[in-house]
């Protein structure tokens, strides 16, 4: 028997699933069957079956069914519509990672161009003094001496800036910490450090310019003396790019309460309000292609670190002042306490394995001032060589190197002679020490370049204990 609507759709057959709920007696629903029209075509339908029952006895069916093509057709295209949406979302995700990784991209030029930046303005000084001596063999001893210290001053503000990648790793709680800073000295070795371009280069081009000191008695404030450095010497340099015709810079330091105040004058073109706002922005110049943008910013970074404020004074042709102010933050003890040279140590016989010839007589000629026997070697192949040949007292490696690095040179003296100290010395060293890096055999850490009191201090540390 078939089941037949009123539109000659055919609804089932006898054993349709339509009759087999009925023997509950019960309305049945269902939904999503699929039934064949007379004309050969098929339709998706729901439908309810009601029995209909007499004295206990089945007498007939009623079926309501409706017609559900458009549903499914909706339903068709929402499925459709996910996907899409997924692919989307898929596309998204990928796009997303191409930005990120053209974000790292820029983030990594920009500080390339930074470093670069404060490296070009550290090394000046240092080829420009040493130019002099070479030049000028005969200088009094006085002169010599100062250009000398100021070339090493310049050298260490150029590790420093490496330095500046802990930051990328160090804890963002910790304050800044350092040796009381002397702002009077930093002052001074800031003029006499950009005296080639203030006062040399700007004569060359037939300008005039003048710097004047102010300086109170300041107290002396924990902190990072080479930032300091860095700071006057961008304002230095902006106010002298802000005087193309000449003119004088004031430099002033005085006492303000519980802070120091540090002010840099210029009498040059001044700016206008919108440049004023906008200075301090990253990569933000109105030289052109003479300027990165970077000067002002790091001048802000500093004083942020030290938890100071920069404000800015500025007028079109009535010259630009940059008011800094530090507070004087509590002292740590070690701040107050002098630092004790390094206790004398006996002579040694000490094995120094380094790649670089110059990295390799520099640290011969400062270990022969302590009266140290030094052997050398220029990888740590050769290095292990000499060591397994000969009886030595301390090694000191660098850790990058052909054929062999430090970290495994380090690692193979440990297993072979134990008791033989070690101490890695290397330009990875503030990076090392900032995300606790200890390769193994490695007693300490030292980094390039290397001071005599570092080294001494070091070498004091490794032998005490052996």
């Amino acid at each position: 028997m078939h089941h037949l609507a009123t539109d000659g759709t055919k609804l089932a057959d006898d054993d349709s699933p339509i009759l087999a709920p009925l023997k509950d007696r019960k309305a049945h629903q269902a939904t999503d069957q699929i039934f064949g029209r007379i004309d050969g075509s098929y339709v998706p339908v729901d439908y309810v079956s009601t029995p209909m029952i007499e004295r206990d006895q089945l007498t007939g069916v009623v079926v309501s069914f409706n017609d559900i093509t458009a549903r499914h057709r909706s339903e068709a295209a929402l499925q459709q519509s996910h996907r899409m949406l997924e692919e989307a979302l898929l596309q998204l995700k990928t796009t997303q990672q191409q930005m990120l990784q053209q974000e790292r991209l820029r983030a990594m030029g920009q500080m390339a161009s930074g470093i670069a930046h404060d490296f070009n303005n550290s090394l000046s000084p240092i080829v420009g003094f040493a130019e002099l001596l070479m030049k000028n063999p005969d200088l009094p001893r006085e002169t010599t001496q100062t250009y000398a210290q100021l070339i090493n001053t310049a050298a260490l503000d150029a590790a420093s800036v490496i330095r500046r990648l802990r930051e990328l790793y160090r804890d963002r709680t910790e304050g800044i910490v350092g040796d009381p800073i002397d702002l009077r000295r930093c002052i001074e070795e800031v003029i006499a450090l950009t005296q080639p371009r203030w006062k040399n280069q700007a004569l060359g081009q037939g300008i005039g310019i003048h710097i004047d000191t102010r300086v109170e008695d300041v107290p002396r404030f924990p902190g990072d003396a080479a930032g300091i450095r860095e700071m006057l010497a961008n304002l230095v340099f902006n106010a002298v790019d802000a005087m193309p015709a000449g003119g004088t810079i004031t430099v002033r330091a005085r006492p303000d309460g519980a802070a120091v105040r540090l002010e840099v004058s210029d009498t040059g073109t001044g700016m206008s309000d919108e440049i004023r706002q906008r200075c301090l922005e990253p990569f933000f110049t109105t030289k052109g292609q003479h300027g990165t943008g970077l000067g002002l910013s790091l001048v802000h970074s500093t004083v942020q670190r030290h938890d100071g404020t920069l404000t800015i004074e500025s007028a079109p042709g009535r010259g630009t002042t940059f008011t800094v102010r530090l507070p004087l933050q509590d002292e740590p003890q070690t701040a107050n306490a002098k630092v004790e040279a390094p206790a004398s140590v006996r002579p040694l016989h000490i094995l120094v394995v380094d790649d670089d010839p110059i990295v390799r007589m520099s640290v011969v000629a400062q270990l022969n001032t302590q009266a140290h026997t030094v052997e050398i070697a220029s990888n740590g192949r050769e290095g292990l060589d000499r060591f397994e040949a000969g009886r030595f007292d301390l090694v000191v490696t660098d850790r990058a190197m052909p054929e062999m690095g430090g970290d495994q040179l380090a690692a193979t003296i440990e297993r072979s002679a134990p008791d033989t100290p070690v101490i890695m010395l290397t330009g990875f060293g503030d990076l090392m020490v900032a995300r606790g890096e200890h390769p193994t055999g490695v007693d300490a850490v030292v980094s390039k370049p290397v001071t005599l009191d570092a080294l001494s201090q070091a070498i004091q540390k490794v032998t005490a204990c052996r």
